[in-house]
């Protein structure tokens, strides 16, 4: 079963997220050359079989980006887009979503988001957070996330789950951000916030 996490603990992964937001809109943004408005994400802790079922159907057509996570805390990053999404993105950068330019595309905008958030994470508290290579898939969301969870070594219970409504110049394109910590990743980070004792 998923900790129970208090309202100040949430507070505070809140606030990661809302910094990770700002940054990640400023960069797509200066990316693909549009404005960028990105809403404040909803931010929780999901029990890992939960996981796909927040995000769609388990058996819609997505494109998910993963990335390893180095340093401190151990975990992995997966970025799921939609099918509609990836082809705004990529329409966006003149690119199609099912070209080896757009798949590259979509790795290198998963490559800046995750970093957007892994960096608000590191500052809020000082630890050495650093996603590693992306890797790219198109599959049934279901597929995409079990895969993730399978190369995420010794996963915790649960997952950070946020989901943000994306609007580039009017046109929608959302997605997801799944945070997926080693176990007791999640209590070192908030002991580095002062929430909790350190392990």
């Amino acid at each position: 079963m998923a900790d129970v996490y208090s309202e100040m603990e949430m507070s505070a992964i809140r606030e990661i997220a809302n910094i990770g937001t700002g940054t990640a809109a400023t960069a797509l943004g200066q990316l693909i050359g549009r404005g960028i408005d990105i809403a404040v994400p909803a931010a929780e802790f999901v029990p890992l079989g939960e996981v796909a079922e927040r995000i769609g159907s388990v058996e819609s057509r997505t494109i998910g980006v993963f990335l390893p996570v180095f340093g401190d805390v151990p975990a992995a990053v997966l970025l799921v887009f939609a099918k509609s999404a990836a082809e705004t993105l990529c329409t966006s950068l003149g690119c199609d979503a099912d070209s080896e330019m757009g798949h590259s595309a979509l790795r290198e905008i998963g490559n800046i988001l995750a970093a957007s958030y892994t960096n608000a994470i590191g500052t809020m508290t000082g630890l050495q957070i650093e996603p590693n290579t992306p890797t790219l898939a198109e599959d049934m969301l279901g597929s995409i996330v079990s895969t993730a969870l399978v190369m995420t070594v010794e996963a915790a219970d649960s997952a950070l789950f946020m989901e943000t409504a994306v609007t580039i110049e009017g046109e929608a394109c959302d997605f997801a951000f799944l945070f997926l910590p080693e176990q007791s990743a999640i209590d070192a980070l908030l002991a580095r916030l002062g929430l909790r004792a350190a392990a």
